[in-house]
């Protein structure tokens, strides 16, 4: 029930594995933390295993995984914005100087400024 009213994402195989796991070997219900923490956990995002697998289209195996065609859009060697990609699961690249708008006063309601 909590999958579909807070918008956990799991999928069929999900629910199974930790209604099981819940159920039968810890004889409990899972806490609220729990569930959302499993849901992050399970997120595409997450889940790096599932683009470091094997490829396969219409029974033929890709010489790549997905995750090493994304990377290779940034090879090493070449100069380019990027100053951490794909690594700890963050990435961040180099900026360049602008404007910036601030408040007048951080202690009270007012005016913005550009600097």
């Amino acid at each position: 029930r909590i999958n579909a009213e807070r918008g956990l994402g799991f999928d069929d195989f999900d629910l199974d594995f930790y209604t099981d796991l819940f159920k039968e070997k810890l004889g409990r219900n899972p806490t609220d933390v729990e569930c959302f923490d499993m849901g992050q956990s399970n997120s595409e995002h997450s889940r790096h295993w599932y683009f470091s697998g094997k490829m396969i289209i219409d029974g033929v195996e890709k010489p790549h995984t997905l995750f090493q065609m994304v990377k290779a859009t940034l090879p090493k060697g070449i100069p380019n914005n990027s100053i951490i990609a794909f690594h700890d699961n963050s990435s961040s690249i180099r900026g360049y100087e602008c404007q910036v708008l601030v408040p007048s006063s951080v202690s009270t309601a007012g005016k913005m400024e550009v600097v």
